[in-house]
């Protein structure tokens, strides 16, 4: 049984994005453009998913929520955020309506630490690499910003 007073979780604080869609994706028909966030710390445990917030291209979700994190293990999870667009009919996007168009890992602050900032997003590259023929070999490239707040806490 867990002793209580080790169970922690992460206080989150999404603010906005930057700078997430390229230039060469802005919508020719003047539709605005919708996007939602995809945030976790372990694969198989909560997940909390932003409201669609609009923007071209800097989305504002002033969104907030609690983690649980169990018994927290310093320098061994990392925040994992992913953004999607929402697209339209007229947007191709993709097969399911949705598209990866950014995402982070950050390392969670130590317990009881707070970490703000400006957290650099990477998007998949849709080109293999000059360096490379093989169609795997796509990779990711830095594109757009995050902004968040995060806080590790202890329950009581």
């Amino acid at each position: 049984m867990v002793d209580e007073e080790q169970k922690c979780y992460l206080r989150l604080k999404l603010f906005s994005a930057q700078g997430i869609d390229r230039a060469t994706l802005m919508n020719p028909n003047g539709e605005i453009r919708k996007y939602q966030a995809l945030i976790w710390v372990r694969p198989m445990d909560e997940k909390y998913i932003t409201r669609i917030a609009s923007g071209l291209p800097n989305p504002s979700w002033d969104s907030a929520c609690n983690l649980p994190l169990g018994i927290y293990e310093p320098f061994k999870y990392f925040l994992h955020v992913e953004v999607y667009r929402m697209c339209p009919k007229s947007d191709p996007g993709s097969s399911t309506g949705i598209a990866l168009v950014g995402k982070t890992r950050i390392p969670l602050p130590k317990l009881g630490h707070k970490i703000c900032g400006r957290f650099e997003l990477v998007r998949p590259n849709d080109a293999p690499s000059s360096s490379s023929n093989s169609d795997s070999d796509l990779g990711c490239i830095p594109e757009g910003h995050i902004y968040l707040n995060m806080e590790t806490k202890r329950y009581f």
